[in-house]
């Protein structure tokens, strides 16, 4: 087969689109040496320390990168649904679209399309009017040309039978994203010490703080993490343990100005730190210098971070809602509004053991069932 995809989603590096999109195509590239893939890719600016497409490239994927503005692309092919995206990459048998876009294709082509999850219906007030309006005009077209669609977790499929019981049901298939395996725990503080170093400067001794990855955005709830981070660092009650900064990975989405306000209002400037894009080949080296992890996440379709934290034997501070409580085993120790300074004490005390709630998940089994639909939908 001839498949095409769309990278452009690459552009939001260190958010979980394009960590998604990224892992699928390498993994496809690197394991599937039957097809043919083109990658369409369009970005007006490329992002800082943008080494994805020249990896995509290496790996035998061909590359059709344009330059035309996200608000062009809009236009064209969500509002108006001209120009078949195969004027820029050749015909091609499918199509795979990863997130806010479903261009018109020419008459026989397959359209496939990843379906995260449904916030933005569920939860309009965390996002912005554009984005809104991006997704609903996609789905339309999804269920309009009767594409496939893979969802991140069996939440995201109820999500989506209840909000458009038009679907066709046997349109819809559940794989759990994979993780890469450089996501595992790592004993050499050495290493660690200089990665970390690219991006601060402190002592592997000093290696006492909280992480969050993942985009700056409501949905995030960093305001409420950023609330418990401070309870931790000045309630007495918490003295004993040894926690002196926070630090975010992850980029700056929409609706985030309260997160830095409160920042500022906390006088946290000097212990919360604001990293922005990490590579992914240094997020392995955060999870493991870190003493916990935390993702007070209001809603997920899947939540990848979670699950790269604990690969990398590290403890989660997680509330139990959406698809969070599918990825884990049962017995995890989730907290509860209230009860999440008490929780995230237990989890630096070391009272949990990750590896009795850990479930895996592979890129290469995500790889193998992604190419059965496409093969099946021919």
């Amino acid at each position: 087969m001839k498949i095409g995809i769309d990278i452009t989603m690459l552009v939001y590096a260190g958010s979980g689109v394009a960590s998604y999109t990224y892992n699928l195509v390498k993994n496809l590239l690197e394991n599937d040496h039957q097809n043919e893939y083109r990658l369409f890719y369009s970005s007006f600016r490329r992002p800082k320390n943008f080494y994805y497409l020249k990896e995509l490239k290496k790996l035998g994927g061909k590359i059709y990168q344009y330059p035309f503005p996200p608000t062009l692309l809009k236009i064209i092919w969500g509002r108006l649904n001209i120009i078949p995206i195969e004027w820029f990459t050749g015909k091609v048998d499918v199509f795979f679209f990863s997130d806010f876009l479903r261009p018109p294709l020419l008459p026989g082509t397959k359209g496939i399309t990843t379906i995260h999850d449904l916030t933005w219906k569920l939860f309009p007030q965390y996002h912005t009017q554009d984005v809104i309006s991006a997704h609903e005009k996609k789905l339309e077209k999804t269920i309009k040309y009767n594409d496939e669609i893979i969802v991140d977790s069996e939440n995201t499929k109820v999500d989506l039978f209840k909000l458009y019981p038009q679907i066709n049901k046997n349109k819809v298939h559940i794989i759990y994203p994979g993780i890469d395996e450089s996501f595992k725990p790592i004993d050499d503080e050495k290493t660690i010490e200089q990665v970390l170093n690219k991006y601060f400067k402190f002592q592997i001794s000093n290696f006492k703080f909280l992480l969050y990855v993942g985009a700056i955005e409501p949905r995030k709830n960093l305001t409420a993490a950023i609330k418990i981070f401070y309870e931790l660092i000045h309630n007495q009650q918490f003295n004993n343990i040894t926690i002196e900064q926070f630090i975010i990975i992850g980029r700056a989405g929409w609706k985030n100005e309260k997160v830095y306000q409160l920042v500022k209002d906390l006088h946290l400037e000097d212990k919360v730190k604001f990293l922005g894009f990490v590579e992914d080949s240094d997020l392995p080296y955060f999870y493991n210098a870190c003493r916990a992890f935390i993702y007070l996440s209001k809603y997920e379709g899947f939540g990848l971070p979670p699950v790269e934290a604990a690969a990398c034997g590290k403890m989660v501070l997680l509330y139990q809602n959406s698809s969070l409580k599918e990825i884990f085993k049962p017995g995890y120790p989730f907290t509860r509004v209230g009860e999440e300074l008490k929780t995230l004490k237990e989890i630096i005390d070391g009272k949990y053991d990750i590896k009795k709630y850990q479930k895996e998940f592979s890129w290469a089994t995500y790889c193998h069932r992604f190419l059965k639909i496409l093969e099946s939908s021919q």
